[in-house]
């Protein structure tokens, strides 16, 4: 009896410490998780995933909701600014109550929701994304800048806008279901995955990449007691807004993925080739694996083979992808 009280009185204390604090309102009732709850072994979906255009822009820090995300994609937009597509599988991540800021699409993204068959959540986009996204049989168009669905944001008060715009995972669950749209066939969503094994000796302590700019790297280190990757911006730990929890995945896969300039865009917006495959790396349990990733159009999702031509395996954990212009781009340590 005793100890439950005392576990009460923590709860409360720290519900009102977060009450009190300066961060957007988000999932602050939801305790930290660890990096191992959240897997998607292929069968185990069976609601479309909600996938979020999350603004990576130096204004928008921190952000909410991506260290809850089962998946989170980062590449290029433009200016050397990234962004992100976190993705979030009813039922299998916490429900959140806050989620953003919510950015604008780009057609690479889009085609990755695409393979996951998801919502697809932004706040306008370049032209060629809005009329994919407005078009796309295998995914649901959810967007901030459109009557239908403008109710299912709100923005917060201690930013200034377009870094301001944040949704939840009951708005985008209100916003499916006032669409009444077909549940299409999920059962082959998701990986392989496979039993952690940590290296004895890690030989992929450290990983850093830059898509860019050399001086705007990030960076994960590898933490053998967790068998789990923390992120870096640089040399600092990038953290939840709501929680305070430094990002934290179990894999870590960067992709080498072509790209160029949309000729006479006057915003200097870029195209990728995420259609076909391409050379990655693979980091889990403390070691890099050489792999090759594919995807082809429409429904198909992004997959890894080894150097076999064998689906590869991942470890029970969220998966961080990251697309860099050229593997020249990556360091590890």
């Amino acid at each position: 009896m005793l100890r439950t009280t005392y576990r009460a009185s923590l709860l409360i204390a720290l519900a009102l410490v977060l009450l009190t604090s300066g961060t957007p309102l988000a999932a602050r009732t939801l305790p930290p998780r660890s990096a191992a709850e959240v897997s998607i072994p292929r069968g185990s979906v069976t609601s479309r995933p909600y996938t979020v255009m999350i603004d990576n822009h130096p204004k928008a820090y921190p952000q909410t909701g991506l260290n809850k995300a089962a998946i989170v994609f980062e590449a290029l937009a433009e200016y050397g600014i990234t962004r992100y597509m976190a993705v979030y599988f009813p039922g299998i991540t916490p429900e959140l109550a806050t989620i953003g800021p919510v950015r604008s699409a780009r057609a690479y993204f889009v085609e990755w929701a695409r393979g996951l068959r998801g919502v697809y959540v932004h706040a306008g986009g370049a032209p060629d994304a809005l009329t994919m996204a407005a078009t796309s049989v295998e995914i649901v168009d959810m967007d901030a800048l459109r009557n239908d669905a403008s109710a299912a944001f709100v923005r917060s008060a201690d930013r200034l806008a377009p870094h301001n715009l944040y949704t939840s995972s009951a708005r985008i669950a209100a916003f499916l279901d006032g669409r009444r749209a077909e549940q299409p066939d999920l059962r082959e969503i998701g990986f392989r995955i496979k039993r952690d094994r940590p290296a004895t000796t890690p030989t992929a302590q450290r990983i850093s990449y830059y898509f860019l700019y050399q001086e705007s790297y990030v960076s994960w280190r590898y933490d053998r007691a967790t068998n789990s990757y923390l992120y870096f911006r640089q040399q600092r730990p990038h953290v939840d807004a709501a929680t305070g929890e430094q990002l934290r995945f179990k894999n870590i896969v960067v992709l080498e993925v072509p790209e160029r300039p949309i000729p006479g865009d006057p915003k200097q917006r870029i195209q990728q080739d995420v259609i076909g495959q391409g050379p990655a790396r693979v980091f889990l349990d403390g070691r890099m694996i050489e792999a090759t990733w594919r995807k082809g159009a429409g429904f198909a999702q992004l997959r890894l083979f080894d150097r076999y031509d064998r689906e590869l395996p991942l470890n029970s954990g969220p998966i961080w992808f990251a697309a860099v212009p050229s593997l020249k781009n990556l360091t590890v340590e």
